[in-house]
């Protein structure tokens, strides 16, 4: 029996949907996940994770106070930086200035705790100045009448600080009995 093109082609269409159907039963039935376990060969022996090994070294005592004062200068010219930057951003967000000021405010005051007494009596009245305009930043609504003035004192009070606390300055006034305490 001999096929014409229409029937050659209705058979080969029927026999594709057959196969089509088989095939999807066999996946649907058995599943992706079953059909990849058969794929996969599995290990003879459990794979075992390595341990680390945790040697904990503590830097801290390693830090002479001249190393710990720079630490504490640079941390604090960072946070006062990242302060008059926010002051002078136009849209500038509260809550990252008011950490700013408060993590300035934080680094000046560990400065002073590393110094010698007669010294760090001396800087007393900056860091009073400074803490007051942390207060004023930390509980007023600031308005932008307000912003310029207090961006312009913070710049003053930055310039007498790097002149009074200058880590070369003070190199040889800093308290020595803190070298054994860490940060």
């Amino acid at each position: 029996m001999r096929l014409n093109g229409r029937e050659w082609f209705q058979g080969v269409l029927v026999s594709l949907l057959y196969w089509s159907l088989v095939t999807s039963s066999l996946v649907t039935g058995c599943g992706c996940e079953a059909l990849q376990k058969k794929f996969v060969r599995k290990r003879k022996t459990p794979l075992t994770r390595p341990t680390p090994i945790i040697h904990f070294q503590d830097y801290t005592r390693a830090l002479t106070s001249l190393d710990r004062y720079r630490k504490h200068y640079v941390m604090f010219d960072y946070w006062n930086d990242e302060l008059v930057g926010t002051l002078e951003d136009r849209d500038f967000n509260l809550k990252r200035l008011r950490k700013d000021s408060a993590e300035a405010l934080q680094e000046l005051r560990v400065l002073q705790g590393l110094l010698q007494e007669d010294l760090a009596a001396e800087v007393d009245p900056l860091i009073e100045e400074r803490a007051a305009l942390n207060r004023r930043i930390q509980d007023r609504h600031l308005m932008p009448s307000d912003l310029g003035a207090i961006r312009q004192r913070l710049e003053v009070q930055t310039r007498q600080i790097h002149r009074a606390l200058f880590w070369r300055a003070v190199e040889d006034r800093l308290n020595v009995s803190r070298d054994a305490a860490p940060d």
